[in-house]
């Protein structure tokens, strides 16, 4: 389907967020991803086609793109995002994707790395539009204190008791210490979204500690 541009909003120097228009009905549930076909000049070998998570929640009524731009490796298909004016076109299938919080767990575990935190942002505030108990530890890992959606997320903490942020800045790392109080419920479910790496690390460490497959769910990006 074809997809308009209607809104870009900046978050820090190097992330913003591209809100479009769908051209047909579309109906997707928080954490799910369209496939983007955006042919350009000058391709490189990475090619027109990209996977991005939908980081507005189905209540807010667009499809957003939240992406992080990097100067020195980013990629063609990049750099013809960061050039899109409002009114231009972007083709676009599904929404995709399982990365979904199951509501019949006690509790969950969130685990961002940077702009790993889009699934999040739009699960978090579908639940909060839905007035529904927000059971969940959101482990937010980033590079430095720009931490996107920051703002939002803090006034989602406030608002619910039951949902707490632990900020992991610079080289700060999750470790096994951190995750140790939530392992013995089998009713509590991990989620990690992020770079691949990080996804892959904190799968494996997980299982190394006798978490079981089925309470980790991943979603991962494959870069810039």
């Amino acid at each position: 389907m074809r997809m308009k541009l209607i809104e870009r909003k900046p978050i820090f120097n190097d992330v913003e967020s591209f809100i479009f228009e769908p051209q047909e009905p579309i109906q997707w549930q928080p954490g799910q991803y369209m496939h983007y076909s955006f042919p350009h000049e000058s391709e490189d070998d990475r090619g027109h086609e990209r996977w991005f998570t939908i980081s507005a929640a189905p209540y807010e009524n667009h499809i957003s793109i939240t992406t992080r731009f990097t100067d020195k490796s980013g990629s063609s298909f990049k750099h013809a995002l960061k050039a899109m004016k409002i009114g231009d076109f972007i083709e676009a299938d599904g929404p995709k994707g399982s990365f979904l919080i199951d509501e019949n767990a006690n509790r969950h575990v969130l685990i961002a790395g940077g702009i790993g935190i889009t699934p999040y942002r739009a699960q978090l505030l579908q639940l909060d539009h839905e007035d529904k108990d927000l059971s969940i530890e959101l482990f937010y890992a980033n590079r430095d204190e720009n931490l996107v959606f920051g703002q939002e997320l803090d006034k989602l903490e406030k608002k619910h008791p039951n949902f707490h942020i632990t900020r992991f800045i610079g080289d700060r790392r999750i470790v096994e210490a951190d995750l140790k109080p939530f392992l013995d419920d089998p009713q509590t479910l991990f989620y990690l979204s992020g770079p691949r790496p990080l996804v892959e690390n904190y799968e494996h460490l997980l299982k190394s500690l006798g978490v079981p497959e089925g309470r980790i769910k991943t979603d991962y990006f494959p870069g810039y």
